[in-house]
């Protein structure tokens, strides 16, 4: 009878320790799988325009660092083409920003696991190394945020549930705020990140990269709008 409670005991036991780690683990990253479209006013497009003032429009060679042998500026669009294996190949804006907003429209296509992101808050060495936060942009890794060169994989979405957001080969829509360390995105209307990590930079530079490896990949950004935000 004895031995009988006390394995009681500890199935119990045990149950209690999962209960409240999925507790605190539920607490500290929100579920952000839900495919509902929760996109707030300011990261509406109106002819691929945000609404509202205040905003700026990056898409200027005098507002971007860039390598002109990948990244280029025509026609109001940004365009990135590497196949590289060595080394990563980034733009990144001039002015360094802490709390903000942007509105990025952007395609990705080359390989089939062509590889990109939009880069927040990074602190670049040189065009191949910029720490910082990334949201990702590749078959996999759609609405995920990682942070480069530092803590690696902050929160990942779905590769299913981001098959079935992305529109390949077309345009897709990030709306993305930044305000303290609290990150949100949503990918074409849908919430994929809602982070707290307080490890991250709070201000840097915004920018895109071509990610280096056995691989060829296009971006083509024709909308990169940022606002500032005032706490």
């Amino acid at each position: 009878m004895h031995l009988i409670c006390k394995r009681s005991a500890i199935v119990l036991a045990c149950a209690f320790v999962a209960i409240t780690f999925r507790a605190n683990t539920a607490f500290a990253q929100r579920d952000t799988t839900a495919q509902n479209v929760t996109l707030p006013a300011d990261g509406k497009l109106i002819d691929d325009k945000p609404i509202g003032q205040g905003w700026t429009n990056m898409l200027d060679a005098q507002k971007l660092n860039l390598q002109p042998e990948y990244w280029k500026i025509a026609n109001g669009t940004l365009h990135g083409d590497c196949n590289d294996p060595s080394q990563n190949h980034y733009s990144y804006s001039k002015r360094i920003y802490s709390d903000f907003e942007a509105n990025i429209l952007v395609k990705i296509s080359g390989d089939d696991d062509a590889n990109s992101g939009v880069f927040l808050r990074v602190h670049p060495d040189n065009f191949d190394k910029a720490a910082g936060y990334r949201i990702d942009m590749g078959k996999g890794y759609w609405g995920s945020l990682s942070e480069e060169g530092r803590a690696g994989m902050l929160q990942r979405y779905p590769g299913r549930a981001a098959s079935r957001l992305v529109k390949a080969n077309e345009y897709n829509h990030y709306y993305i705020k930044a305000r303290g360390h609290h990150i949100e995105a949503w990918l074409n209307g849908v919430k994929t990140i809602d982070s707290d990590y307080e490890g991250a930079f709070l201000d840097g530079n915004i920018g895109f990269q071509l990610a280096r490896g056995p691989k060829h990949t296009t971006v083509d950004i024709k909308d990169f709008y940022v606002r500032e935000l005032n706490l």
